[in-house]
């Protein structure tokens, strides 16, 4: 018979009573190479596991570091927004001053434009008649 069929999992549970009892199957158990036992009934091997716990931590990582790439870059616009804002607005009062300025101009003009056309009028004289009293 082979040493080694006759260690079972039974045999090598009872033995964990004592430490030295039955080192042989223990041994043999070892030397067999029993999945079962190795893995303790896990179906993926360890290295599958450590793979897919990288990739996991791997997009993590990546997923923080694109949410704090985004926050970034909406302070960054938030920030040119608000300067951007205030030029604007300093330049729409400068704006609005320079148009009123030329309303006031242009008012003035109109005024002086009427008093020419009065004294024009004046000059001529009145209008000719188309018909002719006699």
């Amino acid at each position: 018979m082979d040493p080694h069929s006759l260690v079972s999992r039974a045999a090598l549970h009872r033995s964990r009573g004592s430490r030295f009892t039955d080192l042989r199957a223990r041994i043999a158990l070892l030397a067999k190479g029993n999945d079962e036992a190795q893995n303790r009934g896990v179906y993926m091997s360890v290295e599958l596991l450590g793979v897919v716990i990288a990739a996991f931590a791997v997009l993590v990582t990546l997923g923080i570091g694109m949410f704090a790439g985004f926050a970034w870059i909406v302070r960054r616009i938030d920030r040119v927004d608000d300067k951007l804002s205030a030029r604007i607005d300093g330049v729409e009062d400068e704006l609005s001053a320079r148009i009123h300025g030329v309303e006031v101009g242009l008012s003035e003009v109109k005024s002086e434009l009427t008093e020419v056309k009065i004294a024009i009028a004046r000059f001529e004289g009145p209008r000719p008649h188309l018909v002719v009293a006699r």
